[in-house]
Formats: structure tokens, sequence, C-alpha cells
């Protein structure tokens, strides 16, 4: 018999060497949890029985609702909660480009404010996200992503104050159609097509609720 039999062997035998019918085992199972919950509903457990079983239940760590009132933490910038003196803003629009043109469409944001957005083209565009630092020359921009894509999602936290976005070019030659959708603390909102000022967009409110 060699070493692997011989374990597979042992692991299907009772302690004295027999084989347990899987009836037995079975029976024996559900007698023991009706005695344990037998004794647990009298009261009379005179060998500890159903305090064991109770011990070996596993409890949730936490409650369902949560328990407040637990030590208080200071929010703080760039912290897991930020609140804000005002309400977020929303935004929905949608781009079409012609054969090699462009558009940029970029927030004000402040340091830390953050938003959330995704974006999707209708064919794959050139794509660059990257900042203007507020009071700084374009020297300082920094780019966040570039390349080519169909589409975006994500979350983003200004690292300082000042114009943050996309630039999109349509290397193509069919047009291209962007729609953008996003939410955020943005105090601005700016389109360039070509000139340095853009065209400053309306800012909206999101929808009260119902």
């Amino acid at each position: 018999m060699t070493t692997q039999n011989t374990n597979i062997t042992r692991t299907a035998t009772a302690a004295g060497g027999a084989s347990v019918p899987k009836a037995v085992a079975w029976a024996a199972a559900i007698a023991l949890i009706v005695t344990v919950s037998l004794l647990a509903v009298s009261g009379f457990d005179p060998f500890g029985l159903a305090a064991t079983a109770v011990a070996q239940t596993q409890q949730p760590l936490n409650p369902v609702g949560g328990q407040p009132g637990g030590p208080p933490v200071t929010p703080k910038p760039g912290g897991p909660l930020t609140p804000y003196d005002t309400t977020y803003k929303v935004d929905a629009i949608e781009f079409l480009l012609t054969p090699d043109q462009f558009v940029e469409y970029k927030f004000r944001l402040k340091t830390g404010a953050m938003m959330v957005f995704n974006w999707k083209a209708s064919a794959p565009v050139a794509v660059d996200f990257h900042t203007v630092p507020d009071g700084k020359p374009i020297s300082a921009s920094e780019t966040y992503m570039r390349g080519t894509a169909s589409k975006g999602q994500g979350t983003y936290r200004a690292p300082y104050p000042g114009l943050h976005g996309w630039y999109w070019k349509n290397e193509g030659k069919e047009n291209v159609t962007i729609v953008l959708n996003a939410s955020g603390f943005w105090t601005e909102a700016r389109m360039f097509s070509g000139d340095p000022v853009g065209e400053v967009m309306d800012l909206k409110d999101p929808p009260p609720p119902e």
C-alpha cells in the first residue's frame, strides 16, 4: 500500500479504524443539532453544549446599520470627508468634431476639489487631460492622461487651483461625436476651440430631490 493510499484511507475511517457509513454520520450530526437546540430552549445544559455551540458561531464584526458615536475625526483636505459651502455642479454636453478639428473643455477647480466624469466618442480620438494652473505660465501645465481612446471615466481631485480638463482632436476622416457627463465642485466651465480666452459656459446645479 502506497503512502498516498494510506492517507486517503485514514481520512475515511473512524478513530477505531472502521469505516463510518454516511447515513450514520448524518444521523449523528442531526441528533447533535437537535440536542443543542433543545438544551438552549430548556435552559438545562449540564455539559455546556449549547454555550459551546453559540461560542463557535461566527458573529458579525459590525452591526448592519453601523454605530455612531465613534472617536471624532476632523475633516481635512484630501481626507475621506470634505465638506463644501455650496452644492456641486453638473454638466452634460455634446461636441461634433469634423476631421482635423479639436475642442478643449475645462472646469475651474480649487485645490482638493473633486469631480466625477465619463465621456464617450463615436470613434477613437486623440485625448489629453491636462491642467492650466492659476497664476502660472502655460509651461506649468501638467498632463495626467494622453493617448487615443473612444471613452473615459473616473474621478479627479485638483492638486492646485486652475482649469482642469480635456483636449480632444478628431484625427480620422469622418465626423466624430463626443458626449461628456460630469459633476463636481467647479466654479467655472470653459470651452476652447482655438482662441486662448475660451467661451464661458453656463453652470448648472443638480436637480432637487423629488
